[in-house]
């Protein structure tokens, strides 16, 4: 199955240029399609107005739930990513903004969320520790809560790197049994702000 191309970075290197750049390339585009997908028109709450953005990057998404009236807490082990975000506490008064800059492996806590999104981040996280980060967000999210988010597969260009997750069809249907399926969508292509070799899959699941 084809579809548009994964505008992700090359693997960032050690000064995160990799990722500064992707962050300016990004800055101007629209919120997530999927996150939007998700939620619905007006992207608001209903009930619980909790959510959890884990690898909240350019702050893009962040930004579009702080604005229909979600507090957040936005996760990233990025300092620049961090940096950004902070600029939003002075928009919405600092108090349904929160940040912490930690990386995935070291996270042993969330708070319970009516939505957890993970846009292209997950994949980031160490192997070995993949399996406590999604019971994690399991754990988080409240009955009738939402994770809207995205996986590599295994054909991904990347997928050697042995620091990051990827997975199978297979793999993916089992990490979402026991949840409602609202959206499983499987795309590969060839594109990127560094043209490479992409498989991804889209999820929005929501916890019964």
């Amino acid at each position: 199955m084809q579809s548009k191309q994964c505008n992700m970075p090359s693997m960032p290197d050690k000064n995160n240029q990799g990722w500064e750049a992707f962050y300016a390339a990004n800055q101007d585009r629209a919120a997530s399609p999927l996150l939007r997908r998700a939620l619905g028109p007006d992207c608001r709450p209903r009930g619980n107005a909790h959510a959890v953005d884990l690898g909240c990057g350019a702050g893009l998404e962040t930004a579009m739930l702080l604005n229909t009236g979600w507090d957040v807490l936005a996760v990233d082990k990025e300092p620049g990513a961090i940096a950004r975000l902070e600029a939003l506490k002075t928009a919405h008064l600092g108090s349904r903004l929160t940040t912490l800059e930690a990386r995935f492996e070291e996270l042993r806590s969330l708070p319970s969320s009516a939505l957890v999104h993970a846009g292209l981040s997950l994949p980031f996280c160490a192997p070995l520790d993949f399996a406590q980060l999604w019971a994690l967000i399991q754990s988080s999210l409240e009955p009738g809560g939402v994770f809207v988010g995205h996986l590599f597969g295994d054909r991904h260009e990347w997928s050697t790197h042995s620091k990051m997750s990827f997975h199978t069809r297979r793999e993916v249907e089992d990490l979402c049994s026991g949840w409602t399926i609202e959206l499983l969508r499987e795309s590969e292509g060839d594109g990127g702000l560094v043209p490479h070799h992409w498989h991804r899959f889209d999820l929005i699941v929501r916890k019964p």
